[in-house]
């Protein structure tokens, strides 16, 4: 019984997860919302507001962490840095990152870029 191995920090909170699958919806004629519904039951979003050189975010509980907005990419890697510089991630061991483009529903692309955790949090 001393070899019984229980690996439940693989199975939750999105764990294995490669991608996420985000929805946006039309908020307004110039305003977005981007979302997904996150394997640990939330459901973060951030708005994008169309031709804004702002980004936003949203970080859940998991770990999981996505941005919006054309500086996506150094946002998100600067948002990263500061949180590893004072240790409030040091439980996820690190974060793959991803980038894609999502069509706007006024036509165009919207960036965004997300990290996943290499140990996700429980939710």
């Amino acid at each position: 019984m001393e070899h019984q191995h229980h690996h439940e920090h693989h199975e939750a909170g999105g764990a294995g997860v490669a991608r996420l699958e985000f929805i946006v919806r039309e908020v307004s004629p110039t305003e977005a919302l981007v979302r997904y519904d996150c394997p640990c039951g939330c459901k973060p979003s951030t708005e994008y507001v169309r031709d804004s050189a702002e980004s936003d975010h949203e970080h859940c509980c998991c770990g999981n962490v996505h941005f919006v907005g054309p500086n996506a990419r150094a946002d998100l890697d600067q948002y990263l840095a500061e949180r590893r510089a004072t240790g409030e991630d040091d439980d996820v061991g690190g974060y793959d990152i991803h980038e894609e483009t999502l069509a706007a529903p006024w036509g165009g692309q919207i960036p965004v870029v997300y990290g996943l955790p290499h140990r996700p949090r429980k939710h």
